[in-house]
Order: C-alpha cells, then sequence, then structure tokens
C-alpha cells in the first residue's frame, strides 16, 4: 500500500519533468503542447504532495 501513495504523487512529477525536458528536443507546437502537459503534471503532483503533507488544512477548515 506504501508504494500505491508513493507513486500517486511521484508518477506525475516525474512524468511533468520528462515533458520539459522532452520539449527541448521538438518543434515550437510539440514543444508548446508538452509544456501545458508538464504544468499540468507537476500541478497535480505537487497537491497530492500538500495534501499527504497533514495539518496543512483545507478551504473548510482554513479561517482568516
Amino acid at each position: 500500500m506504501r508504494v500505491r501513495e508513493t507513486a500517486r504523487y511521484l508518477i506525475p512529477l516525474v512524468a511533468g519533468f520528462l515533458c520539459l525536458v522532452g520539449a527541448v528536443f521538438f518543434s515550437a507546437v510539440v514543444a508548446w503542447i508538452l509544456i501545458m502537459v508538464a504544468f499540468c503534471l507537476l500541478l497535480d503532483g505537487a497537491t497530492v504532495l500538500w495534501e499527504r503533507a497533514g495539518s496543512t488544512g483545507n478551504l473548510t477548515t482554513h479561517r482568516q
């Protein structure tokens, strides 16, 4: 079970970085698409990682 939890945030982060590196080797249109995909993957991986941190709060528990 621990591997599945780790893979949930590790796979999108690694795939996002690979998309950014791969964007260097393609034309402008393909590179733009890869950069957009990388942004989505990195955002997904980062938000899952923040959720996993615990006690960070969310929209219902954060009070100003």
